[in-house]
């Protein structure tokens, strides 16, 4: 009888272990899909890009900080990126240890951080380290985009949104104005007749 309810513990263990590590991974549009989306870095700024490969703990995902603001998560699998004025900026994350990295950010360039966990004294510990291009990119061709700017797969410099007012958007399609829809709005959408 001990034996059975053994059994029945360690199966229902393993069954809320499961529960908890369903949905870890992160994910969304792979960055191979969407690269070709990021928007523009605006003049005097540069971008942190932020990733994370599979490892320990993928339940574990703290908030990534940026001058001591949140700006996204440590998601397993995923990726975001953030934009900021030129200069030092510290990039940090926290359980119960903090890690920290400064970086440096220079007028149209990108900095590649990379986010682990590793094992702490009651929770994993984050690692945040500075990585080159060519290594972070590597990594980063099959993680999902987690962030905060919505960006369409497939479609370069597509955000998902309708355009504005006032631009074209479909082949022929005259300018629009403003107002309600009409056929001939719809009209550019339409394959070339034969």
């Amino acid at each position: 009888m001990r034996e059975v309810l053994a059994r029945c513990w360690r199966a229902a263990a393993w069954g809320v272990a499961a529960l908890v590590l369903t949905g870890c991974a992160a994910t969304g549009p792979r960055f191979s899909e969407v690269q070709g989306n990021f928007p523009s870095i605006k003049p005097g700024h540069g971008r942190v890009m932020v990733y994370r490969t599979g490892g320990l703990g993928p339940a574990i995902q703290p908030d990534v900080r940026l001058g001591g603001e949140v700006v996204g998560q440590m998601v397993p699998e995923g990726f975001f990126f953030v934009d900021r004025p030129a200069g030092r900026h510290t990039v940090s994350a926290r359980t119960e240890v903090e890690s920290s990295v400064d970086v440096e950010l220079v007028d149209g360039g990108t900095v590649y951080v990379e986010a682990l966990i590793t094992l702490g004294l009651f929770v994993g510990q984050p690692r945040l380290s500075l990585q080159g291009e060519t290594v972070a990119r590597a990594k980063l061709a099959g993680l999902a985009y987690t962030g905060a700017i919505p960006l369409v797969a497939g479609r370069p410099g597509g955000t998902g949104q309708a355009p504005p007012a006032g631009i074209p958007s479909g082949p022929g399609a005259a300018p629009r104005t403003g107002g309600p829809v009409t056929l001939d709005d719809l009209n550019g959408l339409l394959p070339p007749s034969r």
